[in-house]
């Protein structure tokens, strides 16, 4: 008997941090999963994706299982999503923090870029077809709330809602 082996990813799972993607392109080519998971810093659950996702503006490297648990970000993506297109940025919340969110994508301009790049993905197959569809029509979203993301129960030092925490405890 006689087997076909696939070579481990490079590219699988690990957490998002949007701080590093900040501006870019990115396109979630699927949702897998949309759930509450636990927040160590909050104290209380909050809603976390695990996506397979490209970063067009950087490696343009398909990372699979990727875990996101940015409130701004998850808001805008629904279970079972595909082809969402997006760029990463930062919006204002009601009490002033800022939180990472999937704003919308340039129309004239992004949706060709996320399309060659399948197309390079798909080579000799035919391309497959985008949803196109703007971030913010991906799913409804309401407005971004304070987030203090967690990764396997640490919190993301680049988070302003995190460094904000560090100054006021630095003050007493």
């Amino acid at each position: 008997m006689s087997f076909t082996f696939t070579q481990p990813s490079n590219n699988a799972g690990g957490f998002f941090r949007p701080a590093e993607h900040d501006g870019h392109l990115v396109l979630i080519t699927q949702v897998h999963k949309i759930e509450d998971r636990y927040d160590q810093f909050k104290k209380h659950e909050v809603p976390a994706a695990t996506c397979d996702l490209v970063d067009l503006d950087d490696s343009a490297q398909l990372r699979e299982g990727v875990l996101i648990t940015h409130t701004g970000i998850v808001n805008r993506l629904s279970p079972g999503a595909h082809m969402v297109l997006g760029r990463i940025g930062k919006a204002l919340t009601k009490n002033g923090f800022e939180a990472w969110v999937l704003a919308e994508f340039d129309p004239n301009s992004d949706p060709a870029r996320a399309q060659a790049w399948l197309d390079k993905q798909n080579s000799g197959a035919p391309a497959a077809q985008p949803e196109q569809t703007p971030a913010s029509q991906a799913a409804p979203a309401p407005a971004p709330q304070q987030q203090a993301p967690a990764a396997q129960g640490m919190a993301d030092p680049s988070d302003p809602a995190v460094q904000a925490l560090l100054q006021s405890l630095q003050q007493k």
